[in-house]
């Protein structure tokens, strides 16, 4: 199958390049600014970029999100096992740098919690983003309730 070369982008690539932007926290100058510097001052609009150009920006942009993503989770991760040393019958007063092993139950500890008593029902590692903030609502929760 013979390349078409001069293809423009797609009304689906354009739509999931705004979308892109927005969810990285792009404003208008931004965008096009990034769009100016990839396409060597060839263009400021994404209306204007090849398809290729399209799909090479969308690969590196979904590469950074996902990125973000997972740091993100892993801060939540961190704080969600912090709130865990808090809570009475999950781990409180066991300090995480006892022993690995003393790590590795009260991770066990929380994963069968969350497995059990949390809405999505998976470990913490496989939570998905808002899985992990609505997880660490429930225990703020729990933990305010036992506070008072």
């Amino acid at each position: 199958m013979k390349p078409i070369v001069n293809k423009t982008i797609t009304p689906q690539q354009l739509r999931a390049l705004q979308s892109c932007f927005s969810k990285l926290g792009f404003d208008d100058e931004e965008r096009h600014g990034f769009v100016a510097h990839f396409t060597d001052g060839r263009t400021s609009s994404s209306k204007e970029l090849s398809f290729d150009e399209a799909r090479r920006i969308l690969s590196g942009l979904k590469e950074d999100n996902s990125k973000k993503l997972g740091v993100a989770a892993k801060k939540l991760v961190g704080e969600i096992y912090g709130l865990s040393l808090k809570i009475s019958f999950l781990n409180k007063d066991y300090c995480d740098t006892d022993t690995p092993e003393d790590f590795e139950m009260n991770k066990a500890k929380l994963n069968v919690f969350a497995r059990t008593r949390s809405a999505c029902r998976k470990n913490i590692t496989k939570m998905s983003l808002d899985e992990l903030k609505a997880f660490k609502k429930q225990l703020e929760a729990i933990l305010h309730k036992e506070n008072k």
